[in-house]
């Protein structure tokens, strides 16, 4: 992170005051928002910009010093949660809490051990992680179409995710955090003779049987809207009533947009779809999820939630 002094360095730098709004503190930005990989990089543009929400995602780039940038920010006004694949890993894997392979899957439950000791140390209310699938990926089949990667035994992987989210909610709630599940998306390319066959938690039946299959406290939902959007569109129902139904878990928000088709992380203004619905969730943490925006489009999607949830 670079460090500024000096007068004209200070006014230049100078981070741009709160509006004061109810709801402001709950709004987040992930990395992924930033045109820049480099965490360094993005806090010193979270500190200019006035960005003192920040979530820690996939995508950050690799760096031994990342968990020493984010201790170094506990002297400013920055606030973090943490989400999925971070801190990110020397060596990629995909992490997947449905795995079948032993070693990935050790892996996946290690880091996310991890991810929750780091979002207590850092004082986030929960950790969040994608839903597990019935498949073995490597990081480059991330994004593209995965039916070839499924195995047969999807009741196995199904048990699998359940064992994980259990031992992880256990581990969160030792650590004084919750564990929220992220619904997964559901592209067109991804269907098998017109059906979801091995990406868990898409639905609203997927996910309240997860909820109810692990019955634990602490166990929520982040619902991204963006998945939900294109997996709605690909298997046919009302992405209202999905909202409707599981309700009573959502603690947060991944919020973008796209065309429907694929997850295309879109930035978005007042009149998305799902603008309206915030309003209805007035404890909910909201994440702006859209990729590689410039800072007055970040602030834009920030005033969007803002005045939605007023």
């Amino acid at each position: 992170m670079t460090m500024k002094s000096g007068p004209a360095a200070a006014a230049a730098g100078a981070p741009r005051p709160s509006s004061g709004r109810r709801g402001e503190d709950r709004i987040y930005v992930s990395t992924g928002a930033f045109k820049t990989r480099d965490l360094g990089q993005i806090l010193d543009v979270c500190l200019r910009e006035g960005v003192h929400r920040l979530e820690l995602s996939s995508g950050t780039a690799f760096s031994e010093h990342l968990l020493d940038l984010v201790r170094r920010s506990r002297g400013t006004p920055m606030r973090f949660l943490v989400h999925n694949y971070f801190p990110p890993h020397r060596i990629p894997f995909v992490l997947n809490l449905a795995s079948t392979d032993p070693q990935a899957l050790v892996r996946s439950r290690d880091h996310c051990r991890t991810a929750i000791a780091l979002a207590a140390e850092v004082g986030a209310p929960f950790f969040s992680v994608h839903a597990g699938a019935a498949m073995n990926a490597r990081p480059e089949d991330l994004g593209q179409p995965q039916t070839h990667l499924v195995h047969g035994d999807v009741r196995r992987a199904y048990e699998l995710f359940v064992e994980s989210v259990s031992e992880l909610a256990r581990a969160a709630a030792a650590a004084g955090v919750s564990l929220l599940i992220e619904n997964h998306v559901v592209a067109p390319f991804n269907l098998i003779e017109g059906e979801n066959r091995f990406l868990f938690a898409s639905t609203a039946e997927d996910i309240l049987r997860l909820m109810e299959d692990v019955g634990a406290p602490n166990l929520g939902l982040l619902l991204d809207v963006g998945h939900l959007k294109v997996t709605a569109a690909s298997l046919g129902f009302d992405p209202r009533r999905l909202v409707e139904r599981v309700a009573p878990f959502v603690r947060a928000f991944h919020l973008s947009d796209n065309d429907g088709k694929s997850d295309q992380n879109l930035p978005f203004g007042r009149e998305a779809w799902f603008m309206d619905l915030l309003a209805d969730f007035p404890e909910a943490t909201y994440i702006i999820e859209a990729y590689r925006l410039e800072p007055p489009e970040i602030r834009a999607c920030r005033e969007a939630v803002l005045d939605a949830v007023q």
